[in-house]
């Protein structure tokens, strides 16, 4: 899949602003320079070993810049948190000889190249997360919240976003039951109040459609659940026809695969088009090294970040259920699902690829490993409960239950 011109043109641009910026600092501005060409490629680097606390006071807000820009969006702070550090370090460097300063810029100048820093840091965040749940003491923080669920009765103790989705994969059961608690959760106020935040804090945007151009996975559960009147599905459906990868995004520039399958799954029972987004699953989305990316960054199409099991197992799962990709991935998801049903269940993300997983073993011949995924129970996380309320539906277990066209896509029959 090549890239559309304007996004070559974008990333040429880029790459040249990011090798040009640093050279001109050092040229133009001698040592003073050369110390804001590296808090440029670092914030507070540039301020190491002279105002080391202002440093690591830089590094520590650009650190929690990026995560809020990660998870909600907010790249306009995070681009204030780097120009303030090179400002600081301008304003703050003591002066010193020219030549010197070009001597300290080499670096800056050769690391400049690997642009953008920043999403290079996001999946570095990603993996501190992921190997963060598996230390002893977080991780037992992670088994006892998750012992304390009861299923779906608490699926108002789970964040926005994976209500949202547990709202989305109880639409797609066909289990009249399921429908209506999907669209009690995805009318929630609280879900739009949090949109109309988000929206304000990293768009200014006051007034119409909260909902409006991103929250996918909100948006999603609307469309599925059929609370949204004509003009919104259009909307949404046209929102996700314009996208650079066919589905909107889950916050403002981010797209994540598991939120836009789930899109585009509505776009389709809506009668859009998912070309462009099936498209995706083979390019930008596509299985590298067993993986997916986690992220998908709009402005460059960059790719960031590895899926968890638990959501690579779900968003695959949903897209081999729709016949949107092969079965490719479960070479890989197979091995992590029989790890995380050895551990248990204890822990929501085992519980969850357990769940997903079993949608898997419903479209693949693997019976031994069906017979070995069966046997933890699955009742305590909330999202892991509808995933594993699909995964039933796709067997094909039930009264009214979605089944498998001979194009692999659902059809729910009464």
């Amino acid at each position: 899949m090549h890239a559309a011109p304007p996004l070559r043109m974008r990333r040429a641009v880029v790459l040249v602003a990011t090798v040009a910026l640093p050279v001109a600092l050092v040229l133009g501005l001698g040592h003073r320079g050369a110390h804001m060409a590296r808090s440029l490629v670092l914030p507070g680097a540039g301020l190491v070993g002279e105002r080391t606390a202002v440093a690591v006071l830089c590094f520590a807000l650009a650190v929690a810049a990026t995560v809020a820009w990660v998870r909600w969006g907010l790249d306009w702070l995070l681009a204030a948190v780097v120009a303030g550090s090179v400002l600081a370090s301008g304003l703050l460097a003591a002066p010193d000889e020219h030549a010197a300063a070009v001597a300290d810029a080499v670096r800056p100048v050769l690391a400049a190249h690997e642009f953008p820093l920043v999403v290079l840091v996001v999946g570095a965040i990603s993996w501190v997360r992921m190997t963060l749940g598996r230390i002893p003491g977080l991780a037992w923080l992670g088994r006892r919240r998750n012992r304390t669920m009861q299923g779906l009765a608490d699926i108002g103790r789970l964040g926005a976003v994976d209500r949202s989705r547990a709202a989305a994969v109880l639409a797609l059961t066909g289990d009249p039951a399921d429908l209506a608690l999907a669209r009690t959760v995805a009318t929630d106020p609280a879900l739009v109040l949090r949109a109309r935040r988000v929206g304000l804090a990293t768009r200014w945007r006051i007034g119409g459609d909260p909902l409006r151009q991103d929250h996918a996975p909100t948006r999603a559960a609307l469309a599925l659940t059929g609370a949204l009147d004509d003009a919104a599905l259009a909307r949404f459906v046209g929102d996700a026809e314009r996208a650079p990868l066919g589905a909107p995004c889950s916050e403002p520039t981010w797209v994540r695969p598991l939120d836009a399958v789930l899109a585009a799954i509505a776009v389709h029972r809506a009668g859009g088009s998912t070309e462009r987004f099936r498209q995706a699953l083979h390019g930008e989305l596509g299985l590298r090294r067993g993986h997916r990316p986690l992220w998908w960054w709009t402005p460059l199409g960059i790719g960031a970040g590895a899926m968890p099991g638990w959501e690579h197992a779900a968003c695959s799962g949903l897209a081999r259920w729709m016949g949107w990709i092969d079965d490719r991935d479960w070479d890989d998801l197979r091995r992590r699902a029989l790890g995380a049903s050895a551990r248990g269940t204890a822990h929501p993300h085992d519980e969850r690829l357990v769940a997903a997983a079993r949608i898997w073993t419903a479209l693949v011949d693997d019976e031994p490993t069906r017979r070995l995924l069966e046997r933890p129970t699955i009742a305590h996380d909330p999202l892991a409960v509808a995933i594993l309320h699909l995964a039933r539906a796709v067997r094909g277990e039930g009264d009214s239950q979605p089944h498998l066209s001979p194009h692999g896509r659902p059809e729910v029959t009464a």
